[in-house]
């Protein structure tokens, strides 16, 4: 019965483990993808600070700042504002969409 016991306990602490364990591996996704988002809105302030909209491509450390800018459902003054960030497998980690009106 003792031992028993004792093997559910250890069970229960191996579990408890496994789960800090897994939350700790996620959250680095967690702080990539935050960081990617707080990058893109420094870069979206400064492109409209600027009032550079034209198509661009910018490399930051690791990372690639993919910057697009459409017409919006056609309309004359109003574009679409598209940037995105890649790793350098070319893997997208975030991307951020923003309405802009051009006088």
């Amino acid at each position: 019965m003792e031992s028993l016991i004792a093997m559910v306990i250890i069970i229960i602490c191996f579990g408890t483990a496994t789960m800090i364990w897994s939350n700790v591996l996620s959250s680095d996704k967690q702080r990539i993808h935050l960081k990617a988002s707080l990058l893109l809105n420094a870069e979206a302030i400064q492109i409209r600070k600027e009032k550079n909209f034209v198509d661009d491509q910018k490399k930051i450390d690791d990372w690639i700042i993919i910057k697009k800018v459409e017409p919006y459902k056609n309309t004359e003054n109003l574009f679409v504002l598209t940037l995105s960030v890649t790793d350098q497998e070319g893997k997208k980690l975030f991307t951020r969409n923003e309405l802009i009106a051009i006088e």
